[in-house]
């Protein structure tokens, strides 16, 4: 793992088209998106899937965010959609590992974390850690694609702290814009890797902006891809959750955060939509995190830190006969 911080601020003003030097940028279409309250589209028309916050996704078991017994682990019924998760023809990332991005030092060095001289970008760099290997992160190994299986580890491939200025707000295709500058700069450590999932954390203040709104009042994270250089890359993206329609009673804005990534890494991973085919979604089009968000929250054995559970087809409640959504 590389710890590299720069100094100074990149030029990364790139014209923005659909079809660029580098490879085109791919229009995201999938059939998941009717009446799927975790779909919405990018400025560019592509579709993304975004993760509602605690109050503007109801369950029609339960409207209200819970918590899992403590150190207890369970099975719990999905909270959306509609039976199993199956595959639709696509690849999963088999060889996944995780590229921690921030904007800039105010959200990489922000002590709110609820933890004595520990940053958020610590406290990622320990929950990817400890997720990578652990039965909070293996339980996706279930499911496999047409390229193989999911391997038992995502390792943290290298963080990268940038020193841009924070915006009022950003559009998914200025990000896409954004990633691509960090791969045609060799000083930022961050290569361009299909197999790669980069995780952009953003600052206090500045907003990401969606056809369906703007992140705190209508979503709390999303994850999408586009394609460079022929390849199709994989990235997460994590408003500083630190408002109140992200927010949960009790945890901190570094616990919010490692709940938002638990969601986005493993859907990533089993749904990464690569060459516009779609993996691992249920009847309704929700994808693996989307039956468990905001229910049965939880803090990992190792680390302590916040997830939310995954929903596992083999893991069944007596008398069913669909998955749950699993607490190792």
């Amino acid at each position: 793992m590389r710890i590299i911080t720069l100094t100074s601020r990149l030029a990364w003003g790139l014209a923005l088209t659909l079809c660029v030097a580098m490879g085109p940028l791919s229009v995201k279409l999938f059939p998941q998106g009717q009446g799927n309250p975790f779909i919405d589209h990018s400025d560019t028309g592509e579709t993304i899937h975004v993760l509602p916050g605690p109050a503007a996704v109801h369950s029609p078991r339960d409207t209200s965010p819970t918590f899992a017994p403590i150190n207890r682990a369970g099975l719990y019924p999905a909270s959306y959609g509609s039976g199993d998760l199956k595959n639709h023809g696509g690849k999963i990332i088999n060889g996944a590992q995780y590229y921690a991005i921030y904007w800039n030092s105010s959200v990489a060095s922000s002590t709110a974390t609820g933890v004595s001289g520990a940053t958020i970008q610590d406290r990622i760099r320990g929950f990817v850690q400890n997720f990578s290997g652990n039965a909070d992160y293996t339980i996706v190994q279930q499911y496999t694609g047409s390229n193989g299986s999911i391997q038992a580890t995502i390792p943290l491939a290298a963080e990268f702290v940038d020193s841009k200025s924070a915006q009022s707000s950003i559009k998914d295709s200025a990000i896409q814009t954004y990633l691509v500058s960090l791969f045609k700069n060799s000083s930022t450590g961050v290569i361009a890797d299909s197999n790669a999932i980069y995780g952009i954390y953003f600052p206090p203040g500045m907003r990401v902006q969606l056809t369906g709104g703007m992140s705190c009042s209508s979503f709390c994270g999303y994850h999408s891809h586009f394609t460079y250089n022929g390849m199709q890359i994989k990235y997460a993206v994590y408003p500083y959750l630190n408002c109140s329609g992200c927010s949960l009673g009790g945890l901190t804005v570094a616990d919010m955060l490692t709940i938002v990534s638990s969601h986005e890494i493993r859907e990533a991973v089993t749904d990464p939509g690569d060459n516009n085919v779609n993996a691992w979604y249920d009847g309704s089009g929700y994808e693996a995190d989307d039956k468990c968000v905001w229910h049965n929250l939880y803090q990992m054995q190792q680390g302590s830190f916040w997830v939310q559970p995954e929903y596992s087809n083999q893991d069944k409640l007596p008398g069913s006969t669909v998955g749950s959504c699993v607490v190792p």
